[in-house]
């Protein structure tokens, strides 16, 4: 898992050949402005969701096998519990159409909001949209591994 200011995008855009693909895409697009839904950037390859919704005090915690997940929000704030994969316990077995799986397990909770990205790898179980009913935009990017 990694977060950081999105100001330091460049530093991770080697880590994985899409990396520098995502990262442009938000620099150069106004996600504020457009509909809420699934965007391609390269088919099944590199899409994201566009999502509005609002926080909740307690979400599912997930994680995912065939996709890394770039998440970026681009109003309001949230935040994610994180914890990595070998500390849960699977609650609902992995669906390989939506790849994701469903756990339990303790978290750390980050703070994200317009100035910064996390990234999900598979073994990175997270927990988004917590919060206090607060409203919420976010970009949710798929990488094919």
């Amino acid at each position: 898992m990694i977060i950081d200011a999105l100001a330091n995008s460049e530093k991770y855009e080697s880590l994985h050949k899409d990396f520098k693909l995502v990262f442009d895409y938000i620099k150069t697009h106004n996600l504020a402005q457009m509909e809420c839904g699934r965007h391609e950037l390269r088919g099944n390859e590199v899409f994201f969701n566009l999502q509005e919704y609002e926080t909740k005090p307690s979400q599912k915690l997930e994680a995912h096998k065939k996709y890394i997940d770039i998440q970026v929000v681009i109003t309001g704030e949230e935040y994610m519990g994180y914890t990595n994969l070998d500390k849960t316990t699977i609650i609902e077995a992995y669906n390989s159409e939506k790849d994701v799986m469903f756990l339990s397990g303790d978290v750390d909770k980050l703070k994200a909001d317009n100035k910064t990205f996390l990234i999900f790898y598979p073994q990175d179980a997270h927990m988004p949209a917590l919060g206090n009913n607060q409203k919420v935009r976010k970009a949710i990017f798929k990488i094919l591994l």
